[in-house]
């Protein structure tokens, strides 16, 4: 894992990919440009086109040497399609009542987000817990979210691209005093009542203890936003950490978030944190309700997203190495910047890589030698069109 350094607590940890500083695919595919491996719905895919590693050097300075992730019980042959939909709107009257349990809300405000069909409202219990709604989204977080962000520790695209970070950073091993079957319990509480269910899959969970903290406070040099180190975690901060995945079409969520030209890409999340005192935070985003299919088609198969990317590059002369090690199967939710409101799921391939640029050494940039950086190569293209999106840049 890299480390980072002086990071502030007060804000998400955001990894941005600005993209642009070699040939964009997308471009082509903007200009009318379409691929002619359009699956074929009478037909039946042979397996080999679905392959679990694809090791491909056909073009000079473009490398594939990528697993390709899908989930498991994906069928090859079922359709996928590409969909309107609206954001989830919430009962909020009945959801305070159920989360409050007792509790007094003592404060409740709200106003507009990006605009008048964007709005957020909050409720303030008085033991200083929040609970707030906007568009899709569900927020919750306690006095000891605040003081100890729990959620700094994982709530990152950079975690979330590679399953096995989570592994590396906690155990699943329990934690003594705090029992796995309650935190399950309470979160499947509010996942009814949200009404949630039918979108989720099993749960990882995680134990946040304060071993496994520290540890990452010290690889990290966390610091807060004065500077000074991170508190440091004691037995009492100890906590389960649940990560439901969120799937359409039995596809999962990206966890990535992009801007594009005049356009949000965005994921789905649901995650719960809960300690010995209880539920410490939960996060319900980017909740959709399907309105109808705009287009439908057999799966993109990873092949097909290799030849679509090399028919680009095959008559660039690329100046810069381009190496792609990842081909994940994912969904991702498009909204116009205008239309906050109306949003389009579509499933997609994530290619993940990365490629290398020159940069200008020296004293403040004026001195020194050209040398080579490598910089992440991220681009999303259609598991139902097979087009490429038009992305300016990439966070978590």
């Amino acid at each position: 894992m890299r480390k980072m350094i002086s990071v502030c607590m007060t804000v998400f940890f955001v990894t941005i990919t600005i993209i642009g500083c070699f040939p964009k695919p997308q471009d082509k595919y903007d200009k009318g440009y379409s691929s002619n491996n359009e699956p074929n719905g009478n037909e039946e895919r042979d397996v080999s086109e679905f392959p679990i590693y694809i090791d491909d050097r056909d073009l000079e300075k473009l490398t594939f040497n990528a697993e390709v992730k899908m989930p498991t019980s994906f069928n090859i042959n079922q359709k996928l399609s590409i969909a309107s939909a609206e954001p989830r709107s919430w009962n909020r009257e009945n959801i305070v009542s159920e989360i409050s349990n007792g509790r007094q809300v003592v404060n409740e405000f709200s106003g507009e987000n990006s605009g008048p069909d964007d709005c957020y409202y909050s409720y303030i219990f008085d033991d200083n817990s929040t609970l707030s709604f906007s568009l899709g989204f569900v927020y919750y977080y306690t006095e000891m979210e605040v003081k100890y962000n729990y959620n700094f520790y994982f709530d990152s695209y950079e975690f979330y691209k590679n399953d096995e970070i989570f592994d590396e950073m906690f155990s699943t091993e329990d934690i003594e005093g705090i029992k796995k079957n309650d935190a399950l319990d309470n979160a499947s509480k509010v996942i009814s009542l949200l009404d949630i269910g039918d979108i989720l899959g099993e749960p990882k969970i995680y134990s946040m203890d304060a071993v496994s903290i520290n540890r990452l406070q010290d690889e990290w040099d966390v610091r807060d936003k004065h500077g000074e180190k991170a508190i440091r975690w004691t037995n009492d901060q100890d906590a389960y950490l649940l990560l439901y995945p969120v799937c359409y079409q039995g596809i999962p969520s990206s966890n990535m978030n992009a801007t594009g030209e005049n356009e949000i890409i965005s994921s789905s999340s649901v995650y719960f944190v809960y300690g010995r005192k209880g539920m410490i935070t939960f996060n319900v985003s980017g909740i959709f309700d399907i309105k109808n299919t705009v287009q439908e088609s057999l799966v993109y198969s990873p092949l097909d997203v290799v030849q679509n990317i090399k028919n680009y590059y095959e008559n660039i002369i690329l100046d810069t190495e381009i190496f792609v090690n990842r081909i994940k199967l994912v969904y991702v939710i498009r909204n116009d910047l205008e239309t906050i409101t109306e949003w389009t799921v579509e499933p997609v391939w994530l290619v993940e890589g990365k490629y290398t640029d020159s940069a200008y050494g020296g004293k403040d940039g004026r001195e020194g030698k050209d040398s080579i950086v490598e910089r992440p190569y991220t681009i999303l293209i259609s598991a139902v069109s097979g087009k490429l999106f038009q992305m300016l840049a990439i966070g978590g």
